[in-house]
């Protein structure tokens, strides 16, 4: 049995097989299932399939190349009309994270490229996608099956974890 929370890679290389609509369902359920401040529910997801657009995506986002040979994206926007005081990004991330894993659940590879917090990256996709002034585009997910068979890492560093006091 797989533990997808231990086992989830960032990847980059897909094969054409298109994700299933059942599956697509399921991870983007397994995002509005994430926690948010005050339960504002403060996202949005823009599912992105067209080529053309993949390459606009790939103009504006250097880090986001691998969109041009995947068969989805999604878009996480955050809308600060709803979102708790300062919360907006937080609220977007753990709606992220739950998009990852339920791609690896489901048994597609997935990547997170940031766009959050980088004012000429954001810029570009608002006018991309034409988003209104309070819809902010927080990252994008890119999915799809695995074309590359990473292996799994230990990232245990006890030396991270602190009891009580920082010592």
């Amino acid at each position: 049995m797989s533990d997808i929370l231990l086992e989830r890679r960032s990847i980059r290389k897909y094969t054409n097989e298109e994700v299933n609509e059942k599956d697509l369902n399921y991870i983007l359920h397994a995002a509005m299932s994430a926690p948010t401040a005050k339960n504002t529910r403060c996202y949005y997801f823009m599912i992105i399939k067209n080529k053309n657009t993949y390459k606009k995506i790939a103009k504006v986002h250097s880090g986001a190349q691998m969109i041009l040979n995947a068969p989805l994206a999604i878009l996480v926007l955050g809308d600060t009309n709803l979102a708790f005081e300062n919360y907006l990004p937080q609220d977007c991330a753990a709606a992220t994270q739950n998009i990852l894993l339920a791609s690896k659940y489901k048994g597609y590879g997935s990547v997170w490229c940031g766009i959050y917090s980088n004012c000429k990256r954001s810029k570009a996709i608002e006018n991309i996608f034409k988003l209104p002034s309070n819809i902010k585009p927080f990252s994008l997910v890119i999915i799809g099956k695995s074309a590359e068979n990473k292996q799994v890492k230990n990232n245990w560093q006890p030396e991270k974890i602190k009891y009580e006091f920082w010592k």
